[in-house]
């Protein structure tokens, strides 16, 4: 419990990572993802090591490194969603993706951008 301590901005941060890399393993395990020939194996792989790890580390170092990580995931998301649009397609799974990763990334990058709290005795 020690890891959400009074900060709900990570706590949830975290909980949006963890469910990111759920949806990312449970992907890879379902479809045809894992081949040779697919251009979004490697980028896909390293959103999920990227947002796994990140979110697991301590809060100081976890908070930046997951507003990177959700940036990735975001403009990762969005080449993906635009080779489906070229095909005529329109993935509704791509877009809450998106947007998922998009708030989360604002969310922390505002949280990051405001001052530290002084603690007054």
């Amino acid at each position: 419990m020690g890891m959400f301590r009074n900060d709900p901005v990570t706590a949830i941060a975290r909980t949006g990572a963890a469910a990111i890399v759920l949806v990312m393993v449970y992907y890879f395990a379902t479809s045809d993802a894992i081949r040779a020939d697919n251009p979004f194996l490697v980028p896909d792989a390293v959103l999920t090591v990227l947002l796994a790890v990140t979110s697991l580390l301590p809060r100081p170092i976890a908070l930046p490194g997951m507003a990177f990580g959700f940036a990735w995931s975001a403009a990762v998301f969005t080449v993906s969603l635009f080779t489906y649009v070229v095909r005529g397609e329109l993935p509704a799974t791509h877009i809450v993706l998106i947007t998922c990763c998009l708030a989360l990334a604002i969310l922390l990058l505002r949280r990051l951008s405001r001052p530290p709290r002084v603690r007054r005795p």
